[in-house]
């Protein structure tokens, strides 16, 4: 299949450097990206914007079905271990598989074509979501060993996702760091959400840190001296009272992306995630220079590269997998339209492989 799309401006590459042209799809692959109005036969797009797919990084599908439950209460007595969350997912059990294909659908209208789910439960929680999940997007799934062996449970998943290291007796943790290390399969850990504990976490050689909320100026260094990348959750933390994140400190030497975390706490929408780690970043560093392709990157490619996904920037060779927007009369910057400015009705539709959804390309 071919299909090409013009009169865009396109996102293009891993810089999201607005291009005035075209792009061509072949058999579900980006075949070119150009200036002008490209080869005979293009579907017109009318000066809409192409931005890459949102990457939901952080993701806790199974807590659909509570949301905002319990909202006034800490995270300890919300989400904690023996908390609120435990209970509601277990009296509500039957409920869940729905509640996650309820999340997947509000992430697919939100333009979101990948996500990375902390699931809990063991063996029985990843045979959950692999039972719900929507053939339209790419999930990696990152069990936790609740009562299930490590081994059996990393045969059906893509790695282990874990609470703080604080959580697990020393040999538990050393056998299943192990565990994943001996299959090649990620390891991401929860780290400074609510304390710091970098130090105990980044001695697990994870692939990714999650939240670093509370994590102390001198712990951010040593993250950044390890090269480990860092999934933010700025809209949760802040909904859970629990602080904010230094975003511009870790854009600065960091991979960065950005996830909406716990569906009992947050909407699982990536628009209103960057538009709030966006105006947050720009607002903790006082500077209005910031640029918003740093938060884009963040939104969309940089949650693939953390989660081991092909990536999605817009460029010749990449799995065509991007949003189109329709294009508002006075926009002047099309990265910050996207960023801070459209919301999900503004999605003319989505593009992933050789599939159109959300809408279509001829209207």
């Amino acid at each position: 299949m071919r299909l090409v799309l013009g009169n865009a401006t396109i996102l293009q590459g891993e810089e999201l450097e607005p291009t005035e042209g075209f792009l061509v799809i072949r058999d579900g692959l980006v075949e070119e990206v150009g200036e002008g109005k490209g080869p005979r036969g293009w579907v017109d797009l009318k000066r809409g914007i192409v931005s890459p797919t949102f990457t939901n990084a952080h993701v806790h599908l199974g807590d659909s079905v509570g949301q905002d439950y319990g909202a006034y209460m800490s995270i300890e007595k919300r989400v904690g271990i023996g908390g609120l969350k435990g209970r509601l997912l277990e009296e509500g059990r039957a409920r869940v598989p729905a509640g996650m294909r309820e999340s997947m659908r509000a992430m697919l209208r939100c333009g979101t074509g990948a996500f990375g789910d902390f699931r809990e439960g063991g063996l029985e929680g990843v045979r959950l979501l692999h039972r719900a999940m929507d053939p339209r997007l790419e999930g990696v799934v990152l069990g936790r060993p609740d009562g299930s062996g490590v081994e059996e449970l990393l045969a059906e998943c893509d790695g282990i996702g874990l609470r703080t290291p604080r959580a697990y007796p020393r040999g538990e943790m050393e056998r299943i760091v192990a565990a994943v290390k001996g299959r090649k399969k990620l390891l991401a850990v929860h780290a400074a959400e609510v304390r710091d504990d970098v130090d105990e976490a980044l001695g697990l050689r994870p692939d990714f840190l999650v939240h670093l909320t509370n994590a102390w100026r001198e712990s951010l260094e040593k993250v950044a001296r390890a090269g480990v990348p860092v999934v933010l959750c700025p809209r949760a933390n802040a909904m859970l009272g629990v602080g904010l994140p230094e975003i511009p400190r870790l854009l600065e030497r960091t991979l960065v992306a950005l996830g909406t975390d716990n569906v009992m706490v947050n909407s699982p929408n990536m628009l209103r995630e960057a538009e709030f780690a966006f105006k947050l970043a720009r607002g903790m560093g006082r500077d209005p220079t910031l640029d918003g392709r740093l938060i884009l990157a963040a939104a969309t490619i940089n949650g693939r590269k953390v989660l081991g996904l092909r990536s999605n920037a817009i460029e010749e060779g990449n799995e065509a997998s991007f949003i189109v927007f329709r294009r508002g009369r006075y926009l002047y910057d099309p990265v910050l339209a996207v960023i801070h400015r459209y919301d999900v009705g503004d999605i003319r539709c989505i593009v992933r492989g050789g599939d159109v959804s959300g809408g279509s390309l001829h209207v």
